[in-house]
């Protein structure tokens, strides 16, 4: 179920944008009205997609973009600015700042509705479809399962091999500790999470020099940067 923070200042609006997301699949929603916490609960809660307002009685929605989109734990998350602002100027600045996208109050039901599903297909990692995976000097092969760093095999057990390929295969993206659980195969059952950090601790140890490569992103998951 899609997490949304709702940063809005306004329950008529608050109540309006809960309707409209009941229209499709199901949502699992937070509403902040205050923006100065918006950021502490960004970080907390770790939504799927946030709906921010731009212009609120207690902050500018702009100056939390800004913190949301600088900050390690929050700047993977998409972001869905709520104005009534429509200038192109305006839009344009929110773009610039990281807001994925922007709807302009007020909003049509079916037009916002589409418009977060949309953000939300392009936000997520989708499953891994290929065989093998490439990035920096890093390579893998999930048919003969080979793995070669730096052009030297790397041995791994089969958790480490499926963690590092998920990683691989979505190099520069933050992926969650849920979604690197949940598929990877050979997990099996409900595995504690405290398993998988093992794993990624074999794994950067593995990876010797090359470490740095694999990245902890306090409070929300681990990313591949090559």
């Amino acid at each position: 179920m899609p997490r949304v923070l709702i940063i809005e200042d306004d329950p008529k609006i608050v109540e309006a944008i809960e309707k409209t997301l009941s229209m499709g699949s199901a949502f699992t929603m937070r509403w902040i009205a205050e923006p100065a916490k918006a950021l502490g609960e960004a970080v907390d809660s770790k939504p799927d997609l946030i709906l921010l307002d731009v212009r609120m009685p207690g902050g500018d929605g702009r100056v939390v973009l800004k913190a949301l989109k600088t900050n390690a734990a929050t700047s993977g998350i998409p972001v869905i600015m709520l104005t009534g602002m429509s200038s192109e100027g305006d839009k344009v600045l929110a773009l610039n700042l990281g807001a994925d996208d922007y709807v302009v109050k007020p909003f049509g039901a079916m037009e916002l509705l589409a418009r977060v599903q949309a953000v939300l297909r392009r936000a997520g990692p989708g499953p891994v479809t290929g065989r093998e995976a490439e990035a920096g000097r890093l390579r893998m092969d999930t048919e003969s399962r080979e793995a070669l760093l730096d052009g030297k095999p790397l041995k791994l057990q089969a958790r480490e091999f499926e963690v590092l390929f998920l990683l691989l295969s979505h190099a520069g993206k933050v992926l969650t500790r849920q979604f690197l659980i949940e598929n990877t195969s050979s997990y099996g059952g409900a595995v504690e999470t405290r398993s998988l950090d093992t794993h990624i601790k074999n794994l950067r140890k593995k990876l010797g020099s090359r470490a740095s490569m694999l990245q902890t992103v306090p409070k929300v998951g681990y990313r591949l940067a090559p």
